[in-house]
This record gives C-alpha cells, sequence and structure tokens, in this order.
C-alpha cells in the first residue's frame, strides 16, 4: 500500500523548501561510523535493491534473465574477467575487479558510491578553478508543489520543461548577464515523503563577486514561478503562491553556496547510502522525505522503489553547462566509465578462483570477502572461503568462462542462477 491520499493538495512542506534543498537543519553524521560501517551497509542494500529487481524483471519480463532487464541485477555478480581483490596504493581497503558493474548512479549503492565520489572531487576542482579567477559561487535550489498521487515520471518531465522555459526566457538572460555568470553545475535529487515524490535541483552557480543573495534570489523565484506555472507545476486554483514565492527558491552565495554545495554531495555519498537506511528518522523529521534507497528496504514501499528505477532511467545526476569542463580542466567520463574505471597503481592483488566466487555469491559475503582482505590479506581470505566450504578439491571442477558481453546468453544464466542458490544448496548443486 502507498502513502495515504490527501483530500486538498498540500502547499509545499517547510522541510521541502530552503531549509531542506539546502542541507540547513540537519544533524549531524554519526562520527562513531567506520569505512567499514558504511561499505557494509551499500552491500547490504544492494542485496535488497537485487532481490526487488529480480522480482520485478520476473513479474514483467519472465522470459529474459534479470540482468537483462535491469543491469543492476548483475553487477559486481558476474565475471567479465579474471577475478581478483585489488589494493590500490595509498589506499587500506580492497575492491573487486573483473566483475560486471552497471553505473548507475541512481540505482546501485556499490556504483554509485565510487561514481560520487569521482563527480565530487569534480565540482570541488571546478570551484577551485572558479575562486583563483575571480568569480564567486552561489547554490540555487529550485522546487515546487507536489501531491501524492502525481507519479514521479510525470513530475520529472514538468520539471524539465520547466528548467528549459526558465532558461530560454529573455528575462533569465539579462539576469544572468547582470550577475556575470559564466557556468553552471546542476544536480537532481529526489526523495519521497508525505507528500509524494519530491525531485528538485541543486544549481552551483559561477558568478561576479559581490552578488546579493536576496536579490538574486527574488528575481528567480519570480522566473521560477512563471515557468512552472506555464507547464502546470504549480496551477493558481490548487497552489499557494505566497508559499511557493518563500520556499521554492533558496540562494546561498560566496563560501556559504560552496561549501552547501560540497556538502550537499557528500550527503548523498555518506547520508544518502548508509544513514538513510538506518536513521532516516533522524534527518528533518517524517516529513522531509527519504532518499529512494530506503523505498527498497520495507516490503511495504518496494513499489515506489520500483516506480524511481524506471522513472530515473537514463537520467544524469549531474549536468554541466557547455564547455565547463573544458575550461576547469576536467575529463568527460560517463558514469559507466567512471565505475568500470580500474586503478593503475595496485599494492596487492589477490586472485579469486570462480568456483570460490560462487561460494561468495551463495553465501551473500561479498563485502565479508573484501573486510577479511583489508584486515588479513590473502592469508584471511583463503580462511574465509573455507568458512564458507570452498575446496581445493572444488577449485578443479569445470566452471564458466567470464562473460564478456551483458547481453548474457543460456551458459552465463545457468551459472548465475546457480551461484544465487541458498547457501547450503549452492555447493552441493553439483
Amino acid at each position: 500500500m502507498g502513502p495515504p491520499e490527501t483530500k486538498s493538495p498540500p502547499v509545499i512542506a517547510v522541510t521541502e523548501g530552503p531549509e531542506a534543498s539546502t542541507g540547513q537543519g540537519l544533524s549531524q553524521k554519526d562520527t562513531t561510523r567506520t569505512a567499514d560501517d558504511y561499505a557494509r551497509e551499500r552491500y547490504r542494500l544492494d542485496s535488497l535493491i537485487k532481490r526487488i529487481l529480480r522480482a520485478e524483471a520476473k513479474r514483467t519480463n519472465p522470459h529474459k534473465h534479470a540482468a537483462n532487464v535491469f543491469r543492476t541485477v548483475g553487477c559486481t555478480l558476474i565475471r567479465v574477467d579474471d577475478l581478483s581483490l585489488i589494493k590500490p596504493i595509498a589506499r587500506e581497503s580492497y575492491h573487486y575487479k573483473g566483475l560486471m558493474t552497471c553505473g548507475s548512479v541512481h540505482t546501485c549503492p556499490i556504483c554509485a558510491s565510487k561514481i560520487q565520489e569521482r563527480r565530487r572531487q569534480e565540482v570541488a576542482a571546478a570551484i577551485a578553478h572558479m575562486e583563483a579567477s575571480g568569480n564567486a559561487c552561489a547554490m540555487v535550489s529550485l522546487t515546487f508543489p507536489h501531491r501524492v498521487d502525481q507519479p514521479l515520471a510525470e513530475l520529472l518531465t514538468r520539471q524539465q520543461l520547466a528548467l528549459k522555459k526558465l532558461r530560454e526566457s529573455q528575462a533569465y538572460v539579462r539576469l544572468m548577464r547582470e550577475c556575470g555568470a559564466v557556468g553552471r553545475i546542476r544536480s537532481l535529487e529526489v526523495t519521497h515523503g508525505q507528500n509524494g515524490w519530491h525531485p528538485h535541483t541543486h544549481e552551483l552557480l559561477f558568478l561576479n563577486r559581490g552578488v546579493c543573495p536576496g536579490w538574486l534570489r527574488h528575481r528567480l523565484a519570480v522566473l521560477w514561478f512563471r515557468a512552472c506555472a506555464k507547464v502546470g507545476l504549480f496551477r493558481h486554483e490548487r497552489d499557494d503562491e505566497i508559499a511557493f514565492m518563500e520556499h521554492a527558491v533558496d540562494v546561498q552565495v560566496g563560501d556559504d553556496g560552496a561549501a552547501a554545495y560540497i556538502a550537499k554531495m557528500d550527503d548523498q555519498t555518506k547520508w544518502g547510502l548508509s544513514h538513510e537506511v538506518t536513521k532516516s528518522s533522524s534527518k528533518q523529521g517524517r516529513r522531509a522525505g527519504m532518499h529512494p534507497f530506503k523505498l527498497a528496504v520495507q516490503d511495504s514501499t518496494s513499489h515506489l522503489f520500483i516506480e524511481y528505477v524506471r522513472a530515473m532511467k537514463g537520467s544524469r545526476q549531474l549536468v554541466w553547462s557547455r564547455g565547463l569542463k573544458a575550461q576547469v580542466g576536467i575529463e568527460e567520463k560517463t558514469d559507466e566509465e567512471i565505475a568500470i574505471q580500474q586503478t593503475a597503481n595496485v599494492q596487492d592483488q589477490i586472485p579469486i578462483h570462480p568456483e570460490a566466487w560462487r561460494y561468495v555469491v551463495g553465501n551473500d559475503a561479498r563485502f565479508e570477502l573484501t573486510h577479511v582482505a583489508k584486515h588479513g590479506g590473502a592469508a584471511a581470505v583463503a580462511r574465509f572461503l573455507s568458512l564458507l566450504g570452498y575446496t581445493h578439491e572444488a577449485s578443479k571442477r569445470p566452471h564458466p568462462k567470464p562473460h564478456h558481453d551483458l547481453a548474457m546468453g543460456p551458459r552465463s544464466i545457468r551459472g548465475l542462477h546457480r551461484s544465487a542458490q541458498s547457501p547450503a544448496m549452492a555447493p552441493q548443486s553439483r
């Protein structure tokens, strides 16, 4: 059952306005949590998401393998090359080499962590470049009224139309000229709360120093209101214009704006992937909404997570204005390219036999294997695999070849099905 419907459409909640969108009022992160804690939560969440996607694939495409319907199902499970654990130089942790990656920042907690950290570094480089060039940074947050009965796909479509209307308006072009704007980075964030889906954008705008945030906020609020009204995101007979003008736009300029934008990205990397699963109640209260990954944790909201996956397919989390990356000196790479990128400088590498990998997957022990490698190296990995039931005799059994394409054939499907069996059955299934 989804969230309860409202008889009268609500106005924008305060926790969905500036205070929520800029990160103000957030409780401090739990500093007692370690990098291992975050990694453990990511893998646990990833297993939950894979289970939901497998069930949805079976329901909608029963004649296709789930990994051909949702790439995330096969991510960090299916071998595409010789498999090993590698430890980069100057890093403490190990990660897998030779496994398929999906590159989905919206659907996959494993890929999202790597991609978002890389994107955060790129944004930090852009901020440093612009500040050195004498420009200021402004964080602009844009939201709009939304109701519990509105599908996410519809809201995203209208949001894109509203942003297009805003950018194409002569008034906006003149405003940007007045501000001396030389580029922007836009991020898309989606949460879900008692008012339904809440898509909103945060823009890092590079402009002249000395721009008054109150003046810029007022000018943008007027233009954003007109754009939303044109595409049906604001309706005079339904929505509160005063609430819109007060909460739909927020602007922070200077060091506060840059810091807020970076903090928001870090919030997505750390809080969004771990704390949202276990401590969302301490972040802004119940009305503020939850990260979509949290929807995958509860059976009662898993259908909403599926809606999110389908609506976000093909969308980018970060969009840079044309020419900005080249100006800053950042190489253009897709999320998929970042997710699959391997470290060139490796300090240690521990090979994993294909048959041993079956035992790892069958026992849902992907995190545990990286954990023992980090704390005990190759000897600890060998002991752990032995505890799972893997033996030297098992390594002599014939095993499927790595899958070098994503359109998996019958051989790979059978292999993945065997690996996904219960821990008790996987080793003895032959």
